[in-house]
C-alpha cells in the first residue's frame, strides 16, 4: 500500500507569514571632509582722508621794543622759529599718526584656524604729492584689536560673512615738506592675508 503527503495551498501561506516579520540590518558609514585652505581679503582700494579745517587765528607775541638808527636799521629782539607761540593747531614735531578703522577683514579657513595679516609700502607709495608739497607717509601697521605690527597673527572664523576677522590700518603723515592746500595724492600701502 503506498500512502501519498500532499502539501495544500495553506502550508504555503503559514511559511510566507513567518517569512515575512519585521527583519532589519543597519550599517555605519564614516563621513570625511577634506576642507581646502581658503582665504577672502576685504579692503578698500582707495582711501581718502579729509582732515578737519581748523580755525585760522592770529597770534599776539606780545610787546617789543627796537632801537632805531637815523639811517633806518634797526636792532633788538625779533620773532624767530624759536620763539614763535603754540598754535591751537599745533602738531609735535611735523608727524601725526592717523588711525584708519575697520578698513579691512579677512575670513576662510586653514590649517590652524589662523591667517597671517601684512602691510607694506610699495616702493613709490610713501609720498602723497601736490606739485612740490609733499606729505611723506611711514610706519604702516596693521592690527585687528589685540595685535598690531606691520604683520600679525590673527583668527580666521571661517567661512562666514559674520564671522569675519576686521581690523584697523595706522600711518605716520609727516607735513615737514607740506606747504599747499588741497588733494596730496600718490601714496600707496599692500595688505597681504596669507594662511598659515
Amino acid at each position: 500500500m503506498v500512502f501519498c503527503v500532499f502539501f495544500t495551498g495553506s502550508l504555503s501561506a503559514n511559511s510566507y507569514a513567518q517569512s515575512s516579520g519585521k527583519e532589519s540590518s543597519s550599517g555605519t558609514a564614516q563621513v570625511t571632509a577634506n576642507i581646502p585652505q581658503f582665504i577672502v581679503l576685504h579692503y578698500y582700494s582707495a582711501l581718502t582722508l579729509n582732515f578737519e579745517t581748523p580755525t585760522s587765528e592770529a597770534i599776539a607775541q606780545g610787546d617789543n621794543t627796537m632801537s632805531v638808527s637815523w639811517d633806518g636799521s634797526t636792532s633788538g629782539d625779533q620773532l624767530s622759529t624759536a620763539n614763535l607761540m603754540t598754535a591751537n593747531l599745533e602738531l609735535e614735531g611735523t608727524k601725526t599718526t592717523v588711525t584708519m578703522p575697520n578698513v579691512w577683514a579677512v575670513r576662510g579657513f586653514s590649517n590652524n584656524g589662523l591667517a597671517s595679516v601684512t602691510v607694506t609700502i610699495p616702493t613709490g607709495g610713501s609720498e602723497l604729492s601736490n606739485g612740490t608739497s609733499v606729505i611723506g607717509m611711514s610706519n604702516v601697521k596693521v592690527s585687528d584689536g589685540e595685535n598690531t605690527g606691520e604683520s600679525i597673527k590673527t583668527n580666521l572664523g571661517g567661512i562666514a560673512k559674520a564671522s569675519a576677522t576686521i581690523g584697523s590700518i595706522m600711518l605716520d603723515l609727516d607735513f615737514s615738506k607740506t606747504n599747499r592746500a588741497g588733494k596730496h595724492s600718490g601714496g600707496q600701502y599692500t595688505i597681504t592675508a596669507a594662511a598659515i
